[in-house]
């Protein structure tokens, strides 16, 4: 039986896959350097591109023996530049552009705007954000089709980046029709989460999931996205009914007051700890590593903040869809978290605890505190967690213990999906397995060795599903 040697850091990689990375080669780099979620985004691309991105995902990790879970990311309602020339345009401060309905190439007087109703958004002297706020043009005239504007804060303008206007109200659904084809090619192709973009209220997640439902696809995890007002609003029902949450913190920090941000990230986080959802912490977390080797310090500091805060995973975007050195880049994401988990424990641990001891909940959460008072208290190597769902896997790893958690499922599905959450290794087996064949394996596997102390949580009687309800310390013969 093979060896398996577990990853130094347990924070969850989000990779996104894009023209720097979608070859076989660099896909193979990319897991073989610690993605642990292919994200790949539906704004992008073709259809048949991104089926023969995720054949060479699944093919690539098999071959490695590595879990890659596939997030398929939707447009959603996002207003966004067209195609420009050669790729992009460099805006200077102080000239004049025109933002134009019309189907054409973008230039450097030109831009295109694929949302056909967007002079009617704005008016002389509104404020338009570019490429997650990078970029700031004041409108100096409105037409029937088009809208002139002076640069206030110029930059590169790539194809198919996003415009922002603060306050602007969109009378559209969140859910595109687009996003609904997207659903469906995703759920053909196996992909394991969907990206719910722009999401305003939990009825947006409710019919997003009532379509996985409908197509016999409910085993797909439903990620929102938190970038409008309306989400923070409405974020404690849409933590409830989404299976995770991702802080898409470019257009969060444009939509509303920037400085309000970093509080924001870890009051969310907090949360979505607390309930046991998974979270991902996404946006310009690298990304001066898009164009550079090394990161800024400040780079640096957020990727740990972040995974101080209680981020199960950190997401790179353009540092690898479009970037110079994504391997580098995840690799130095890979060494961030090693480090800052080093110190996780006494950042924000206590705070969940206080917490959960006033909150009432299930058996199953009973269990995982108990959980997390034995691992303070003995010296235990693992926690094993047979699981149908992946709850209680989940709820274990909302305390981020030091130990791995290693999950064991007859779900493959559950297992990809538990790839999104911190510290947890998953292992799919056969169906009726059960202590004797976890130990076997893990044995096998050379993870542990006689002695060692392991705690495993259990469903008693073991012949009804009851779900979780016991806990077991035993040293391996």
């Amino acid at each position: 039986m093979r060896r398996v040697k577990l990853p130094s850091h347990k924070t969850k990689i989000v990779a996104t896959i894009g023209p720097a990375t979608n070859s076989r080669k660099m896909i193979k780099q990319l897991i073989k350097a610690g993605m642990n979620v292919a994200r790949i985004n539906f704004s992008h691309g073709s259809f048949e591109e991104h089926a023969r991105v995720i054949e060479i995902i699944r093919e690539e990790a098999q071959k490695l023996d590595r879990r890659v879970a596939i997030l398929a990311d939707l447009p959603g309602l996002k207003i966004r530049v067209g195609e420009i020339k050669g790729g992009y345009v460099e805006l200077k401060r102080g000239e004049k552009v025109i933002l134009t309905t019309k189907d054409v190439e973008g230039d450097e007087t030109t831009i295109p705007v694929d949302y056909k109703g967007f002079p009617n958004l704005v008016s002389k002297g509104d404020i338009i954000y570019l490429n997650d706020g990078y970029i700031v043009l004041k409108v100096e005239n409105v037409r029937e089709n088009e809208v002139e504007a002076v640069v206030l804060s110029g930059g590169k303008l790539f194809s198919r980046k996003g415009v922002n206007i603060p306050k602007a109200y969109l009378p559209v659904e969140a859910i595109t029709p687009k996003d609904f084809e997207i659903m469906k090619f995703a759920i053909e192709h196996g992909v394991d989460a969907i990206g719910l973009s722009f999401v305003g209220s939990v009825y947006d997640v409710l019919k997003a999931k009532s379509f996985l439902e409908k197509n016999n696809a409910e085993d797909v995890f439903v990620i929102a996205k938190i970038e409008r007002p309306d989400a923070v609003r409405n974020f404690d029902e849409i933590l409830n009914a989404a299976d995770g949450i991702m802080i898409a913190r470019g257009d969060l920090g444009v939509e509303m007051p920037i400085e309000q941000l970093p509080i924001l990230q870890k009051k969310l986080i907090r949360k979505a700890n607390m309930e046991g959802k998974p979270v991902i912490t996404a946006t310009q977390m690298l990304v001066s590593m898009t164009t550079e080797k090394v990161p800024t310090r400040a780079e640096v500091t957020d990727v740990a903040n972040a995974i101080l805060d209680g981020t199960d995973a950190v997401m790179l975007s353009e540092e690898t869809a479009i970037g110079k050195f994504p391997i580098e880049t995840v690799e130095m994401m890979g060494k961030i978290a090693k480090v800052t988990e080093e110190y996780r424990e006494s950042f924000g641990l206590s705070r969940i605890r206080e917490f959960m001891e006033i909150k009432k909940g299930t058996i199953k959460e009973a269990i995982t505190r108990s959980i997390i008072d034995a691992i303070c208290t003995i010296d235990i190597k693992f926690i094993l967690t047979p699981t149908r769902t992946g709850r209680t896997a989940r709820l274990i790893s909302r305390f981020k213990p030091k130990q791995w958690i290693l999950a064991f499922s007859t779900n493959e599905r559950v297992c990809n999906n538990l790839m999104f959450s911190y510290g947890v290794y998953p292992f799919c087996l056969e169906e009726g397995f059960d202590e004797n064949d976890i130990v076997r394996l893990i044995k096998g596997l050379g993870l542990v060795e006689s002695d060692d102390m392991v705690l495993m949580t259990e469903g008693k009687p073991i012949e009804k599903t009851v779900g979780t309800n016991s806990i077991k310390i035993f040293q391996i013969a």
